[in-house]
């Protein structure tokens, strides 16, 4: 799934550069303090998988370096205080940063766009595109309900803001698996002099967000997720730090709790486009808190969480189903076997969870 299209569906939103928006990205972007070193790349069966997350987990660390040791995201933090709305947040805070994919090879920008319908510091007259509010929805780190359910910004590392601790491109192979389909566009890709292009040539779908993606769950304040014993779901809407992003030292299972992993089912799957949580026999390589990567197999995740659950007294188990998203958690219609775990993007307490009870 994509909105790239930051418009009514079509072509995404481009513009050229003016010298105010050179100055901007400058002062929104410029977070070089610590690069990470590009590992050797190695061949399919997850081998690549294991050094490319192996790579993010040293980004993930030297962006939390830079940013007050936090976790990466580009919602505003406190767009709670406005109840989530774009338009209360626009019309009193002012402007929000565009998510920017990157330049073209004519040096037009590619975004997703809020335009402003108050103060935007500006630049609301400079010409920015978009459809009012309408791609609110990519910013959020996962969408609970209404428009896009499930889907965010935690499936959009390769984003400037992050992309900037691994590589200079958007195509760059550093953020795509091997065993992803999408790889076989992304080589022609990646040497373009552009640092973004749509449609991308080789790539079906025009676009293609990456192969890896956060854990929405640890992108929001803990209370989002909170067990039932605690009170259960808390709507982002419904509290002022809701969207402000945790700490990483907030993280109270390290070794257990996922940090990101393969989005797609890649290696045996029965079809093609499933999500990592669509059967038992899938086993997404997975990043965690403590800077280790492995496999991990959604039976053991899904067998995991029924422990858990059988032994707390409210219910509670390793992934929160009572969020909008209904009892069966995220992409559940796409089960092939019955699976049923919402592991690493719905996690009970968020940063404060876990994902596993033990690890292999």
């Amino acid at each position: 799934m994509s909105f790239l299209c930051p418009r009514p569906v079509g072509s995404p939103a481009r513009r050229g550069l003016s010298r105010v928006d050179v100055l901007f990205g400058a002062a929104a972007f410029a977070v070089i303090a610590c690069v990470a070193v590009t590992m050797p790349m190695r061949g399919g069966g997850g081998l690549d998988s294991q050094y490319k997350l192996a790579e993010l987990a040293q980004a993930n660390e030297c962006y939390a370096n830079d940013f007050a040791g936090r976790q990466f995201g580009v919602m505003p933090g406190d767009a709670g205080q406005y109840g989530d709305s774009c338009y209360a947040y626009t019309s009193s805070a002012g402007c929000v940063r565009p998510m920017i994919f990157g330049r073209d090879a004519n040096g037009a920008i590619w975004a997703y766009f809020l335009s402003s319908s108050g103060s935007c510091e500006g630049f609301s007259s400079s010409g920015y595109p978009g459809n009012g509010c309408a791609n609110w929805i990519a910013y959020r780190p996962i969408n609970f309900g209404g428009q896009a359910p499930g889907y965010g910004s935690f499936v959009m590392p390769n984003i400037m803001g992050f992309r900037e601790y691994l590589s200079k491109n958007f195509y760059s192979p550093e953020w795509y698996a091997e065993d992803d389909p999408t790889y076989a566009g992304v080589p022609a890709l990646s040497t373009a002099a552009s640092e973004f292009t749509y449609p991308a040539p080789g790539i079906p779908s025009g676009y293609e967000d990456s192969s890896y993606c956060f854990s929405p769950a640890a992108m929001l304040n803990p209370s989002v997720l909170r067990p039932r014993a605690q009170g259960g779901f808390r709507a982002p809407a419904s509290f002022a730090e809701s969207y402000r992003a945790p700490s990483v030292a907030q993280c109270a299972y390290p070794s257990l709790k996922t940090r990101m992993c393969e989005y797609g089912w890649y290696r045996g799957a029965p079809n093609t486009g499933l999500p990592f949580n669509a059967g038992r026999k899938s086993s997404p390589y997975t990043l965690f808190f403590d800077g280790s990567v492995q496999s991990v197999s959604m039976a053991h995740a899904e067998a995991d969480d029924l422990i858990a659950r059988e032994g707390s007294k409210s219910g509670d188990g390793l992934w929160s189903d009572d969020t909008p998203l209904g009892p069966n958690g995220w992409r559940s219609a796409e089960s092939v076997d019955g699976a049923r775990t919402s592991f690493h993007i719905l996690t009970t307490g968020g940063i404060l969870g876990r994902d596993l009870l033990s690890r292999d």
